[in-house]
This record gives C-alpha cells, sequence and structure tokens, in this order.
C-alpha cells in the first residue's frame, strides 16, 4: 500500500485544539508540511475540556448513564475537532477531509475494560484519498463494534488512534503533539533544572505512563512496541526536537527520569507473620492488582504488609486486605490517602548494582510509608507535603549518575 515513509502520521491533543486560534495555529503548520508533497493523516483529539464538559452535560440528564450513550455522546468532541481542523486546512488550500470511526470503520473489541482498534475496515478508501499533499484528518478516541456500535478508548485514547493508522499504513513513526516539547528527567513545572530526555525505550515509557507520567497513553506504547512503531513527542507550539520513544533508550542515562502519581491508596496491615501462600494466591485471583507490594519485618515472627492500588479499585481492594488482616490476626489496620508516589525509572535500576540503594540514601530524613525496587522501576510512597524535597534530592541524583 505506502513504502514506510510515504505518509506522515501526526496526533495533536486537546491542548493543542483547545481554541479556533490554536487550531488556526496548527493548521498553518500542517499546511507546510503538506505543502511539500507529504502524504498526511492527522488525529486530534476533542477541543480543551471538551470530553469534561460533555460528561457533566450527561451527569445532569441521569447519574448512572448507558455506556453506550456516554460513548455517543463523548465521541462528538473529537469529531468536532476533525471537522473543524479540515475545514481550517481547506481554507488554507490544503486537499483536506475530516474521517470518522465510521467513515473508515474503526473495528473495536473489549479487551478488559477497555475498546481497542483491532481492524481498519475502509483501510483502501483511505490510501485513495492519500494523494501528495492531501490531509486526511481523523477523529481519535473512537471505534465502532461488529453491531455498529459508536465506543470510545478511554482517556488518551487518540494516541491509541495514531498508533493504529500508522500500524495499518506500513509506517514506522508517529508524531504526538502536545504542549510539551518531550520526555524531562522530571516534571518542569515542580524542578526547575529538569532535563530532556532525548531517546527512551518502549519499556521505560510504558513504566512512566503507569506512574503517573501523562504525555502517552500505555496501551499506544504498548501497540507501538509491538509493532516497532517510533513515537516522536514534539510541543504544538514550537519548532524545537523532541524525546523519541523506540526500541532503544539513551544509555548515557542510567535513569531516564523520576514520576509522580497520586492515583493510589495504601494499606498497612500490622502485627501479622509473614503473608502466607493462601494470601498471595487470593490477591492475585481478585479483579484488581496490587501496584506496590513490601514486607517489613519487626522482629522473627511478626511484620507488616504493605499494599498500593490504584484509587479506583479502592472500593473492591480494602474490604479484601479488611477480611484477610482478620483471618491473619493482624493488630491494626492503617489506610493512607495522602500519599504521593515518586518512581524512578530507567534501566540502569536493572542493570547497575547498588544504584537503587543510591537513591534510597537521597531521601535523607524523608521516611517512605511503602518502597518497592521492581526491575527499571524504583517507587517510593511519602506523604505530599514531602514531595518537592524528595523530588529535588532524587532529581540531583539522577542529573549527577
Amino acid at each position: 500500500m505506502f513504502a514506510n515513509g510515504d505518509v506522515l502520521i501526526q496526533k495533536f491533543g486537546g491542548s493543542s485544539m483547545g481554541s479556533v486560534e490554536r487550531i488556526a495555529r496548527v493548521a498553518d503548520r500542517i499546511a507546510a508540511r503538506a505543502a511539500r508533497g507529504n502524504r498526511m493523516v492527522v488525529v486530534v483529539s476533542a477541543m480543551g475540556d471538551t470530553t469534561d464538559d460533555l460528561i457533566e452535560l450527561m451527569s445532569k440528564v441521569t447519574p448512572v448513564p448507558d455506556r453506550r450513550e456516554l460513548d455517543n455522546v463523548m465521541a462528538t468532541g473529537e469529531m468536532v475537532s476533525a471537522s473543524l481542523m479540515a475545514s481550517a486546512l481547506t481554507r488554507l488550500g490544503v486537499r483536506a477531509r475530516s474521517y470518522n470511526a465510521f467513515n473508515l470503520h474503526l473495528l473495536s473489541e473489549l479487551q478488559g475494560d477497555d475498546y481497542n482498534i483491532v481492524q481498519i475496515g475502509r483501510r483502501d478508501s483511505l490510501a485513495r484519498f492519500l494523494e501528495p499533499g492531501s490531509v486526511a484528518v481523523v477523529a481519535g478516541f473512537q471505534g465502532i463494534t461488529g453491531d455498529g456500535d459508536l465506543t470510545t478508548l478511554g482517556r488518551g485514547g487518540s494516541d491509541l488512534t495514531a498508533v493504529v493508522l500508522a500500524r495499518e499504513l506500513g509506517q514506522k513513526v508517529c508524531e504526538k503533539y502536545t504542549d510539551e516539547d518531550g520526555i524531562y528527567t522530571a516534571d518542569p513545572r515542580i524542578i526547575s533544572d529538569a532535563r530532556k530526555v532525548w531517546h527512551l525505550n518502549y519499556n521505560e515509557m510504558l513504566t512512566l505512563a503507569a506512574f503517573g507520567n501523562g504525555i502517552l497513553h500505555p496501551r499506544a506504547i504498548s501497540s507501538a512496541r509491538d509493532c516497532a512503531i517510533r513515537i516522536h513527542v514534539r510541543s504544538s507550539f514550537s519548532q524545537a526536537e523532541g524525546s523519541v520513544v523506540g526500541p532503544d533508550g539513551d544509555d548515557q542515562l542510567p535513569v531516564k527520569s523520576i514520576t509522580c502519581d497520586n492515583r493510589f491508596i495504601y494499606t498497612r496491615i500490622h502485627g501479622i507473620a509473614k503473608p502466607d501462600e493462601s494470601f498471595m494466591k487470593e490477591l492475585a485471583e481478585q479483579s484488581f492488582a496490587p501496584v506496590m507490594m513490601q514486607w517489613k519485618e519487626y522482629n522473627q515472627h511478626q511484620g507488616s504488609f504493605r499494599i498500593g492500588f490504584r484509587r479506583a479499585d479502592a472500593f473492591s481492594a480494602l474490604p479484601f486486605c479488611w477480611e484477610q488482616a482478620a483471618r491473619l490476626g493482624a493488630e491494626e489496620v492503617d489506610c493512607f490517602a495522602n500519599l504521593a508516589t515518586l518512581s524512578l525509572v530507567g534501566c540502569g535500576l536493572q542493570s547497575h548494582v547498588g544504584l537503587a540503594a543510591d537513591f534510597c540514601r537521597c531521601l535523607g530524613s524523608i521516611t517512605p510509608v511503602v518502597e518497592q525496587h521492581e526491575g527499571i522501576r524504583l517507587s517510593f510512597a511519602i506523604e505530599k507535603n514531602q514531595l518537592k524535597p524528595a523530588m529535588e534530592s532524587l532529581h540531583q541524583a539522577i542529573i549527577a549518575k
């Protein structure tokens, strides 16, 4: 159909599409690339906070909406964005057309709790439109089932749409445009001297995304990894080179970045023997999955077991922990909802002996409630008021390494 490099795949997020003025600015940028004869597929998100506004609108009608009807409402945001962008490009003299899930027959299937695009039924129709200098503007975040029902792909799902389109059109690069010009060693809004990371491998980026870095959708990263598609993260508002996520990372940085996540809740079960095989087996069989676990021994016979869960799983995870605590004869059960989770990520944490211990010492007087070193990730659950000093200390250590 197309050779690799024949089609530019770009994705613009909600911040890039946040106003008519921003749409016009992005359209100018796209038009300049199209003028060079590039075939382009541009995936767009809904404008700004449109998705949240649509959810709020539905909540005023019913507090518990039917998923099908909610998907129908939410998907309109991206459809509006696609039509506005195509119109802005047409005004600039670009041959442009908007497409949505129905136009392209973006077949989606439920995989776990979320829908995933598995096939583009009208790929040939899209290919016929893509003459040199043409731009297909695709509404992200949506698909259709085999029965013809509209579905959404979850928050950040437009990233997944872009990667799938790259895969289906035989392209090995997908450009993601956002309000940040790449991935940094820490959040620049918190750490003023954060540095750009030029190259990360898929596993590093996937781990960062799972623990608080929201620049790329985890399922988009997984799909890109499966097809060896490089994702180039760039800014919509500058021409600066961004960060590339691909098969290879930057060996000069053993630890790539530190990220923060407030979506976890922690339980500490005191005064028990080390959890037995029965406990761990039952935990593995639950519908929720712990994100962090740590056993701390007080003496030869007793200790405390600390478990972290996503807040979304709290209503099922916490009762399970209380039941197990009673079965194990625990002295006390604590619940922590005011903790921030700091995670350092990089392949060096797996290959460099003693590196994790060095970072633990950097915290000084800050005592984590939970800490876990697993593969390429080292995480600490700490009080939120200790977040900034902890990040500063750890970040200085990253740069020093």
